[in-house]
């Protein structure tokens, strides 16, 4: 290793150490405000073990007075040897973004709403089709956001071109989500929800809420999120006619209840939870074969998310027990298999099956490159996977460690 790398693989757990001692928070203090044991925190700060539970990092980062992204450690990216933080096209969507807040010139020659419609349709395929979708999302997006708000501008039809830039807003508050750039990701959903308000749409009103709530999760407000989401649901099942739904309508109350679902688990909900994903699981049955374009809704998907809940909620073994019965081939979304690897990677991880753990992620890498390089989490778990350094998955490891940017090849 050279020189930097102990200082890129400490990861969250000197964060923490760092945290503490500046707030002068001894361990055996922080373990009995979080409900942990001394060695527990004792393992997380020395890197032996791996804080993989928000819930977890929420109350470490009240006790202690900063915030989770202080404890995550964001710029860490930007530290890494041969990183992919993606700043020119986050700062390219970032500017758009600013821009179109204040007064501009009416476009001229306005750009065409069915032109522009086309390329939101689009934009979502790509989110969920490509394994590359991050790279090729930030050379469109820019584009895409710009060109929807001047067509919103430009035009008298103003409920379509409310749609349009509520698509537009809506992924790339995705992508920004999963870059990461929370802060701006924020944004984007605020300006989706209020162009669907706009549109009067109650299935882009939907997702708008699904969007924010993902912000509120990232921002540690987990109650509010699950109220969101659930406030949501109540309105558009007003909407829904029990006799014959409308599927996108159908879809939409069903990933809001899986929203809801991750955020009670990472409130330690445990029962709320299971309870909210059945709800959705009834939707799902409900749809059949259908799977939502935009959210990739479906069968698949709320088995999918069975799976996060498990691992929010800290059970290890059911996360791996519930991953052998995963059919996740049948999910039409390369970011949702993506997702499903790496909670199954963090299952084995607990365990200390550092080999498996390996491969599962090595797989997830076959799907998506780009989820699995841009992810905070398969960071923390390399880090972990490294500092243990079991000859068997050594190999394994330290390569998919290098393409993610995390240690120097």
């Amino acid at each position: 290793m050279d020189g930097r790398e102990p200082t890129l693989l400490r990861g969250i757990g000197a964060n923490i150490a760092a945290h503490r001692r500046a707030a002068g928070v001894t361990q055996s203090d922080l373990a009995a405000r979080i409900g942990k044991s001394v060695q527990w925190v004792s393992a997380v700060e020395q890197g032996r073990r791996h804080a993989d539970r928000l819930s977890d990092l929420l109350r470490i980062a009240v006790v202690v007075g900063c915030t989770v992204e202080d404890l995550i450690g964001r710029p860490v990216d930007t530290l890494a040897p041969g990183g992919r933080p993606r700043g020119e096209a986050v700062a390219a969507v970032r500017e758009v973004i600013m821009r179109a807040a204040g007064p501009a010139p009416l476009p001229d020659p306005a750009p065409d709403l069915d032109e522009v419609s086309t390329r939101v349709a689009e934009a979502w395929t790509i989110w969920h089709g490509s394994p590359t979708a991050h790279a090729i999302l930030g050379g469109v997006l820019p584009g895409l956001l710009q060109d929807a708000n001047a067509a919103y501008l430009a035009t008298s039809e103003r409920k379509l071109a409310a749609r349009n830039l509520a698509g537009a807003y809506q992924v790339t508050r995705q992508w920004l989500h999963h870059i990461p750039d929370g802060e701006l990701a924020w944004v984007a959903a605020e300006r989706a929800m209020n162009a669907a308000r706009e549109a009067d749409d109650p299935h882009l009103i939907a997702l708008g809420a699904w969007a924010l709530s993902a912000s509120y999760r990232r921002a540690g407000q987990q109650e509010e999120a699950t109220r969101l989401c659930l406030a949501a649901a109540d309105e558009l099942k007003a909407r829904i006619d029990p006799d014959n739904p409308q599927k996108d309508l159908l879809a939409d109350y069903g990933m809001l209840h899986l929203a809801a679902a991750v955020s009670a688990a990472q409130s330690d909900e445990d029962g709320r939870a299971w309870a909210l994903h059945r709800v959705a699981g009834d939707a799902a049955r409900a749809l059949g074969a259908h799977y939502d374009p935009w959210t990739a809704f479906g069968r698949g998907n709320v088995d999918i998310h069975g799976l996060a809940i498990s691992a929010e909620l800290g059970h290890a073994d059911a996360v791996v027990e519930y991953a052998a019965r995963l059919e996740i081939d049948s999910v039409p979304s390369v970011e949702r298999r993506a997702a499903a690897l790496i909670n199954t990677a963090r299952g084995f991880v607990r365990r200390g099956e550092d080999e498996a753990a390996a491969l599962v992620l090595l797989d997830a890498e076959q799907i998506s490159e780009d989820e699995v390089h841009d992810s905070t989490l398969v960071r923390e778990l390399l880090r972990e996977l490294l500092h243990r350094d079991r000859a068997r998955a050594r190999s394994h490891v330290r390569g998919l460690a290098q393409r993610s940017g995390l240690i120097a090849a």
